[in-house]
């Protein structure tokens, strides 16, 4: 009775076969999934009457996901931290602190582990950036709350990695760099192409008025013959 549970459990592992740390990132993303499947098939896709159940079920999930994320599977899986410190007598000042491991920890980083991490992390706001914008054409501002909620706090964690990754920061500025290349480009092609284009359609434009105006001339010489 118990082999298929075992057989499914031994394909998990055989999927994170050539990761470095696989328990951690299988717990990247259980809760992102489950916090997912449990929007998308218990609230919205069935319409579900109990809302407040599914959301608080949503936000557990979703905060239990950004605490793993932020404690331990960025420092496992990338080598990377970030957190808040509270300064000043008062307690009201907050010094952001984004920490990146150097030397010889950071070049021992997973290869599976980095594409694991970063590709999900990315990926989950995208998600529910959509769930956002199906929500507001289906006018269902209820479930919203949950939306801003997931959208808040795995921006949080784009970010603070982010800010911590030079690596992260120098492949958007390569991206960005390539963009404005190729629009530059594509911008300077059309201005090349653009005289040949005038040209062909002055060329058109005057030989159709070439042509009437030759047609006008006979017309009028030939009222001028008759009136003779």
């Amino acid at each position: 009775g118990g082999e298929p549970s075992t057989q499914s459990t031994g394909g998990v592992m055989e999927y994170f076969k050539n990761s470095a740390h696989p328990i951690p990132c299988l717990f990247h993303i259980l809760f992102k999934g489950a916090a997912i499947f449990t929007y998308f098939f218990g609230g919205v896709f069935k319409n579900a009457t109990n809302f407040i159940t599914v959301t608080v079920i949503c936000i557990l999930l979703l905060a239990a996901d950004f605490w793993v994320v932020k404690n331990i599977t960025g420092r496992l899986l990338v080598g990377l931290r970030w957190w808040a410190q509270v300064e000043g007598e008062d307690g009201t000042e907050t010094r952001w602190i984004f920490e990146s491991a150097e030397g010889q920890t950071q070049k021992v980083v997973n290869k599976f582990d980095q594409t694991w991490f970063w590709g999900v992390l990315y990926a989950t706001p995208a998600i529910w950036a959509w769930f956002f914008f199906t929500g507001l054409m289906r006018m269902n501002f209820g479930w919203l709350i949950t939306v801003s909620f997931a959208l808040a706090l795995n921006c949080a964690n784009v970010y603070g990695y982010w800010q911590c990754s030079k690596d992260q920061k120098s492949k958007f500025q390569q991206m960005f760099a390539r963009g404005a290349e190729y629009g530059a480009g594509a911008a300077t092609q059309a201005m090349m192409n653009t005289p040949s284009l005038i040209g062909k359609m002055s060329s058109f434009a005057s030989s159709f008025t070439g042509s009437s105006g030759t047609g006008q001339a006979q017309g009028q010489g030939q009222q001028g013959n008759t009136f003779v």
